[in-house]
């Protein structure tokens, strides 16, 4: 199994509606990244169907136990997505604290970095994926979009960056602007210049 990069997409329960995933998948869908099956198992799924289970699931709160089968979790999708490899996405609920929710979006590692050590993005890619979450950002109820490699930390909790936390920014974070101070910042904040407002940070 590859290295993967991860871009978490932040939600909060409260505003979750009964058509709540299926907006997010076509929101997705007119940001370039389209439905192409099912995955591990759910291949011949529909996309109707993915939206019906994974909505229901969302719905009643759901959490995979330790000893269940994947069978019964949420249904992940297979994206096309430029000349990307390999795009996977799937929800992850309460995370990554209780009353939030999460779509993450994953691809190999070695699709976004160049060759060799220390890790450096390509440019064009980072370019690329940027400029799609903020396509995604206009969707109203996301709460924060952020980056990630496979060895970083898990992404900041929404309470967190209420609190002034730093969000996870490698190689941006996308996240409301609530009026902190972020004094001493080893990134570069801008204010999103088009459509809905917030913070964007590039690591410097």
């Amino acid at each position: 199994m590859p290295a993967y990069f991860n871009l978490s997409v932040q939600f909060r329960r409260e505003d979750l509606y009964p058509s709540f995933v299926r907006d997010f998948y076509a929101t997705l869908d007119r940001a370039g990244m389209a439905f192409q099956s099912g995955y591990w198992g759910f291949e011949k799924d529909s996309l109707e169907e993915i939206i019906e289970w994974n909505q229901r699931k969302l719905e009643d709160d759901f959490e995979l136990g330790f000893t269940e089968h994947h069978s019964h979790d949420y249904k992940q999708v297979i994206y096309g997505f430029d000349s990307y490899s390999e795009v996977r996405g799937f929800w992850m609920n309460n995370y990554p604290e209780s009353g939030a929710f999460t779509h993450e979006i994953i691809l190999p590692e070695s699709d976004v970095l160049e060759k060799g050590y220390p890790a450096k993005f390509k440019k064009e890619k980072m370019e690329e994926l940027m400029e799609f979450s903020m396509r995604i950002w206009q969707f109203p109820l996301v709460k924060a979009i952020q980056t990630g490699l496979e060895c970083d930390d898990a992404s900041a909790s929404l309470s967190e960056l209420a609190g002034g936390g730093y969000p996870n920014v490698c190689p941006f974070a996308i996240v409301e602007d609530m009026g902190n101070r972020y004094e001493g910042s080893i990134c570069n904040i801008h204010h999103v210049a088009e459509g809905r407002k917030g913070l964007l940070f590039l690591r410097k």
